[in-house]
């Protein structure tokens, strides 16, 4: 596969190229991204994940070729000074010096020695996976060690955060802003600071769903199955020295703890887009940060349909056709009007605009039953749009068909449809034309 030439400069304008591309389509590129998602349960999502995530692009953890040290060099990239990275604990901000030194180095947040340690015979996977990898301090790395992450006290001791990025270098008592740690190995607890303490938990989480035992589906290299668990007796079996076939981490009940406390931000999305356009594979807990709750408790909340919908939407692979779907609330209904409706194909040549007074339109409207309305079309006749004209009811509600409405998301849609008097089947994927109401529609599916 083509990779980025070795040389800082030439990888971080490819990457800051991508990373611009990629926010700028972000919306379609994640939908279609995660197409293949089952929501269902716990176990389907799980499961429908891990085949979307699986079988990564690997780089070398150090060599003269593109490593592990460019890509996080620019996943790491202070925004405020691109000659430098900032540290994932302290804070710190340090020049850029492509490779090892004395002041930071690379962090395996799922420490290697819980399950996968050596990487000399084989190719290891979650040893260079960078969505897990980030810079830091050396002397915090080392006194982090592979201790579990968990929450700490004010017996605790300290490791203070430095002031960059508009954020840390507050410090005080606990728990201020600071990196607090006691204890050894297994034994031990690292309470990271509360402005990356998100970063690692959802960095954990995809470790947990992104290997699951096996061999990676184009080299054949056997991968291990990692777990988070809040069972410090399991951590320490998987601590042998030795590549295992499990391994564990946690502390899984303080690592949801965090990804709630701490949302997805700035600086964790650089990290996120940078490594995910050098391996190919997303982390879907920083994408869907809703997603966490049904793989890791059970608790798999259904979108549900709500006036944040209200708005124009499309298909982009047929610009001629177009749906408008409003949504009442109090009748815990929707509606969708479909324009451009044809029985024969249109000329060749044939152009269509938005709303046009001379176009046909199908018409539903049904109940809401969580993320989903099945509706009967109703075919009109007369009129046109935007006028006083009457419109004719050419059959009884429902007699032609029906248009089931589905969404997964604030963005996204399917559309159904069954259209018995004419014999046509089908299924369209939708997208707002535009997302004028995307805050409103996140607040109201987020509401009780």
């Amino acid at each position: 596969s083509l990779q980025p030439a070795k040389g800082s400069g030439v990888i971080r304008n490819f990457v800051l190229f991508i990373f611009l591309f990629t926010v700028l389509s972000m919306a379609r590129a994640e939908a279609e991204y995660y197409d293949t998602v089952d929501t269902s349960t716990p176990q389907s999502l799980r499961d429908s994940l891990h085949e979307i995530i699986d079988d990564h692009q690997r780089f070398p953890y150090t060599s003269s070729s593109t490593d592990t040290w460019d890509v996080l060099e620019i996943a790491d990239e202070n925004q405020d000074n691109p000659d430098n990275i900032i540290t994932i604990y302290r804070n710190a901000t340090y020049l850029k010096v492509h490779g090892g030194n004395d002041n930071y180095n690379r962090e395996h947040t799922w420490p290697k020695s819980y399950g996968f340690p050596d990487n000399g015979a084989s190719l290891n996977y979650p040893y260079t996976d960078m969505h897990h990898l980030f810079l830091a301090d050396v002397n915090y790395n080392f006194n982090r060690s592979n201790k579990p992450y968990d929450n700490c006290s004010s017996q605790c001791v300290g490791y203070e955060t430095l002031a960059n990025n508009g954020r840390g270098g507050i410090g005080g008592a606990y728990p201020s802003d600071s990196n607090w740690t006691e204890g050894a190995y297994t034994d031990g607890k690292w309470e990271t600071w509360s402005g990356r303490r998100g970063d690692v938990a959802r960095a954990m989480m995809y470790m947990d769903v992104r290997y699951a035992g096996g061999t990676h589906g184009v080299t054949g290299s056997t991968e291990p199955d990692l777990i988070l668990t809040d069972d410090r007796s399991l951590m320490n079996q998987s601590n042998t020295g030795d590549n295992e076939a499990v391994g564990y981490m946690g502390l899984l009940s303080v690592l949801l703890q965090w990804h709630k406390e701490d949302p997805v931000d700035l600086v964790e999305t650089q990290h996120h887009e940078t490594v995910a356009s050098f391996q190919g594979n997303r982390n879907p807990f920083i994408d869907h940060p809703e997603w966490a709750s049904c793989v890791f408790e059970g608790i798999c909340k259904v979108f549900k349909i709500n006036a944040g919908l209200n708005d124009a939407w499309y298909n982009p692979e047929t610009d001629g056709q177009g749906f408008f779907i409003t949504v009442f609330p109090d009748l815990s209904a929707v509606s969708i009007a479909w324009f451009t409706y044809d029985t024969a194909l249109p000329d060749e040549d044939a152009q269509a605009n938005l709303g046009d007074p001379g176009h046909r339109w199908i018409t539903a409207v049904g109940p809401v039953n969580g993320n989903q309305a099945v509706m009967n079309i109703d075919i009109t006749s007369g009129g046109v749009f935007d006028t006083q004209s009457e419109v004719l009811h050419t059959s009884p509600a429902g007699a032609d068909g029906t248009i089931t409405l589905t969404f997964e998301s604030c963005h996204a849609a399917v559309v159904d449809y069954d259209i018995t008097s004419i014999g046509r089947q089908g299924s369209v994927a939708i997208q707002r034309v535009a997302d004028d109401n995307i805050t409103l529609c996140e607040v109201l599916s987020a509401a009780p």
